[in-house]
């Protein structure tokens, strides 16, 4: 986290405290200047934004790869047809006709597709079983 021109490289638990602290003197000012109503409500929505930062860490760290509602936080490499083809023949799942047949198919389908004006960004190469 530090710069390149030989900063210091502070560890997350020492961000975390230097946050904390800059936020406890940020509600003091608030309770200082502006009165503790203000100051309850910059305290819960600083509080609240820890807790779904830490949700939401702990929520993409759980993502099963093979469920299929989680296809929105997949990367487009990962939903790629051809993508998805190499990693079942590189498995051995598939032979190496069956790989050249269905690489093939696909590539048919892509140039149809695009004859006619079709996207094929979120499509799927073979039907789901």
């Amino acid at each position: 986290m530090g710069s390149e021109s030989g900063g210091r490289n502070y560890s997350l638990t020492e961000i975390f405290a230097i946050k904390f602290v800059l936020a406890d003197i940020l509600i003091i000012a608030v309770l200082l200047l502006a009165g503790p109503l203000y100051a309850l409500a910059i305290t819960a929505l600083l509080v609240g934004s820890v807790f779904l930062v830490w949700y939401l860490t702990q929520r993409v760290d759980r993502v099963d790869p093979d469920d299929e509602t989680a296809v929105s936080s997949r990367t487009a490499s990962e939903r790629d047809p051809v993508t998805k083809l190499q990693k079942r023949y590189a498995a051995g799942e598939l032979s190496d006709a069956e790989f050249e047949a269905k690489l093939e198919r696909l590539i048919d389908a892509d140039e149809r597709a695009d004859a006619a004006g079709v996207d094929t960004a979120e499509l799927e190469l073979e039907r789901s079983e």
